[in-house]
């Protein structure tokens, strides 16, 4: 049985990506997330056969159910795409240390073990995707630990691309600017602080899943999307870190902000 597995399925780009691989001639999509009624309803919109799982992937019984099932079906895993995520921006002490935490839990160990449990049933050809982000490039006061956590999964992924190598397996990793999803819409309202305010970019998930498939598809290690956001990364590899922390924190006119806290 060929399946896909994709976490974040419910909506924006897990779901984007759930209707692009509605035409591959899978057998099943395995969907990932908390919201089953989003599940639900992509499961109708679909001719492939959608295996809804609302897992929460920061508890680890829901992993020992993957993997259950797993073992149980013995499936082929032609794509793995771990769309799951979110932020929360702030400073450090207007954000709750089980939130900063949770962010770990979920952008980084859940990806781990998403993909290593996932593994032994890749066969040659399979393709992994990681949802980075444009973040993960340079370090972001206000945004440190999202940022944090996305610059573990660029290095994570593109060195598990060279081990698998060997395989046959490949691994790319997707760095998206500001995009129009609920991770957006949910950082941006839970941001009471107002530590954005001004974006370079914002992109469509048709747009940025568009250029993600094309990269997978070619097999590549990494790609950003969208014109600002590959010269905003080549730009910070090299300046001084020092520069950019404080070109954002001008930008976003977080000094002002925060100068009598």
């Amino acid at each position: 049985m060929n399946i896909a597995v994709v976490t974040g399925a419910s909506s924006g780009l897990g779901k984007e990506f759930c209707k692009r691989l509605d035409h591959t001639n899978l057998d099943e999509i395995w969907a990932i997330a908390l919201d089953i009624e989003g599940l639900e309803e992509l499961r109708k919109e679909c001719k492939t056969t959608v295996r809804v799982l609302p897992f929460d992937l920061t508890d680890k019984t829901n992993f020992d159910k993957y993997n259950e099932l797993l073992k149980e079906t013995k499936p082929n895993i032609t794509w793995l795409i771990n769309c799951s995520g979110f932020g929360k921006f702030a400073r450090y002490d207007e954000i709750p240390v089980e939130v900063s935490a949770n962010m770990v839990e979920l952008n980084c160990i859940a990806v781990v073990k998403m993909t290593e449990y996932s593994l032994p049933y890749m066969q040659k050809g399979a393709r992994i995707m990681q949802i980075a982000s444009v973040a993960g490039w340079q370090p972001i006061p206000y945004i440190n630990v999202y940022a944090a956590t996305k610059a573990f999964i660029i290095s994570y992924s593109r060195a598990l691309n060279r081990e698998l190598k060997s395989r046959g397996i490949s691994v790319t990793t997707i760095c998206p600017f500001w995009t129009k999803t609920k991770f957006f819409d949910r950082a941006i309202k839970e941001d009471t602080t107002k530590v954005v305010t001004k974006y370079v970019a914002m992109y469509t998930p048709e747009y940025v899943v568009d250029k993600a498939m094309q990269a997978t598809i070619k097999r590549k290690d990494l790609v950003v999307v969208g014109t600002k956001a590959k010269l905003q990364c080549a730009m910070v590899k090299m300046l001084p870190h020092s520069l950019v922390m404080n070109t954002w924190i001008r930008q976003q006119k977080l000094k002002e902000k925060y100068k009598n806290k």
